[in-house]
Parts: C-alpha cells; structure tokens; sequence
C-alpha cells in the first residue's frame, strides 16, 4: 500500500521511433511482462498508462477498450484503477485479453432481469445471485465474497508483485476522509476495498486503517500514471440517467444516482487541474450501479467510444505528437 514500484517512461520521441507506424498508422510493439524485463530493456521500450474509472455495471464498457488495445498490439506499462475500473485493471493485468473478458462476462450476466422478483435481483441481475449473498449486519447490504474468489481464480496469482503490468488500486480512508493507494502486497484486500460502495458493502479494515470505495475520492484516477507513462489514457464509465416516470426516484435509485453526481462533480474539478492524452466517456445511460444484466446494452452504448479511441490513438502517431 504505497505509490512505488512504476515504470519509468521514455521520452515522447523515443516512444514514437520504438513505437513504429504500420501502413494505416497504427501502433505496433508486442506484449511484454513489465516485471519479467531487465531495468534496461523496460527503460527502452515506450510506455501507455491506462487508467480504468469506477461506476459499477458501467465498467464493463471497459472492455471494448482493452480490446482495442489488444487488436492494435498495444500493451499498457502501467494501470490505475478504482472500483470496478480497479477489478477489470488486475484482471487485464494478469495476462486475460479484452476478448475473454466480454465472453466471460456474457456468459455471467447475460439474463433476464426479475426471474426470481426479489429486490436482489432487480437491482444487480440474476448473474450476480451466486456472487452476493445479503450482508445485513456488517455495515454492508451486500457480501462480496463470491466476487472477491472469482477474480483470485481468474487472476491465479496474489500479489501485485506477480502480475505482468503494475497496477495501482484506489481506495478511500473512511476516517481520514484521503485517498489510499495500493500497488504491492495482497491483490485481493485491495480490490475487496476499493469496491466497498457505502450502504451496499461494508467498509474493509487494513491494517490500522478503514477503507472504502475508492470512487469516493478518486473516481478515474489517471493523475497516477502521469509521471510514468509517455501517453495516458483515462476511461470515464460514469454514466447518466434519465428522469423517470415516478415523480420521485425510490431509494435504491437515490443512492445509485448520488454516486453518479459526485463522480461527475469531482472529474469536472480534476480536469481542470490535470489533463490525459486520451479522456473516453462512453455515453451509458440509465444503467443503475449494479445492473450487471443489462451488459448488452452497455457494450451497445459504449461502441462509439471504442471507434474514436482506435481513431485518436492513430491521430497520436501520424501526427507525432510526441
């Protein structure tokens, strides 16, 4: 739990002469496992920071990006993340592509909505059933533990130390009201933390200190990669809802839609004092924090996105920029 361990980047001339430009202008480098280079082979090579935002169900529209990113034989040399952005951030991480993650996914919550009628189902969709169980009493709605295992099974390691690319994970102190940072140690804690939404689940102790969704404080936190990449890239999966038809929003909706404009409220403060190469916002409209179901819709949503990412990664090189 520290802000060590980045790779340092190289120069945006050097990046652009190790890059290299295809015929249709595209970046073109293989994959590398940071940890696996020598110090100077890793000081050679041109560096992209990724930083994957929170916003729950939304953060699947993270996928069309990593695949992006894959089709174009891009590897990123550092990653930061938050909430959901910090589970799909260690999954990429640990070596599984863009393309298993949307099998992986359809196969999870791609459903109905409402088989069983109950609350649980209605507000995360029937894929989550076997991941949540009720967590009344512990500061929390709902347990994460089911999550929590399947990412240690997908990912196969647990230290951050194991993983191919570093990754930094966010979370919030409840008490200090700071921003936290985990990039060594346990992969698991830190993600069980940085996903702790308030209300839903409960806060995690760590050591002396106890934490909550990273969101809260640092909802895209692409300020961390910046001294350590050549060129950035910041994914916004916030989100936007529509009125609805009731003339007040119910409970749940509350809660969800408050997340959304704080999230909001803080990035536009952000932007004004830091700036990405890259800054996405797929346009996901009404999709609630953990409406997981609806992953058809958000993949539907999130495709212009896709599109002008491979479109301003191509305008990046053929007018070097760097």
């Amino acid at each position: 739990m520290k802000n060590t361990g980045s790779p340092r980047g190289c120069s945006r001339r050097e990046f652009l002469a190790a890059a290299g430009v295809t015929g249709a202008g595209l970046l073109t480098w293989a994959p590398v496992a940071a940890h696996a280079e020598s110090e100077q082979s890793r000081h050679n090579k041109p560096c992209l920071g990724l930083t994957l935002g929170a916003g729950g169900a939304n953060g699947l529209a993270h996928i069309p990006v990593l695949e992006v990113l894959d089709e174009m034989g891009i590897r990123p040399g550092i990653i930061s993340g938050s909430s959901i952005g910090a589970i799909m951030g260690v999954l990429y991480a640990s070596g599984i592509p863009g393309q298993d993650m949307r099998k992986a996914s359809l196969e999870l919550f791609d459903s109905a909505p409402g088989i069983l009628g109950g609350w649980l189902e209605r507000i995360t969709g029937s894929g989550l059933l076997e991941m949540l169980r009720p967590g009344l009493g512990d500061g929390g709605l709902l347990d994460p533990g089911g999550v929590l295992e399947y990412v240690q099974d997908k990912i196969k390691v647990k230290h951050f130390e194991e993983l191919q690319i570093p990754v930094k994970v966010v979370a919030a102190d409840f008490w200090k009201r700071e921003q936290v940072v985990f990039d060594s140690g346990e992969i698991i804690p830190a993600i069980q933390a940085s996903m702790a939404v308030p209300g839903l689940f409960a806060p995690v102790q760590y050591s002396d200190r106890l934490l909550v969704d990273g969101a809260i404080v640092n909802p895209v936190p692409f300020d961390l990669v910046l001294d350590h990449c050549d060129i950035s890239i910041a994914v916004d999966v916030s989100g936007k809802s529509s009125p609805g038809k009731e003339e007040r929003p119910s409970y749940l909706d509350t809660i969800f839609a408050t997340f959304e404009i704080m999230q909001e409220a803080i990035m536009q403060q952000k932007l004004k004092v830091n700036s990405t190469d890259i800054y996405l916002r797929p346009d996901i409209v009404d999709v609630r924090l953990m409406q997981f179901n609806k992953i058809r819709k958000i993949l539907d949503q999130a495709g212009e996105s896709r599109e002008r990412l491979a479109k301003e990664l191509e305008k990046l090189v053929s007018v070097q920029r760097f």
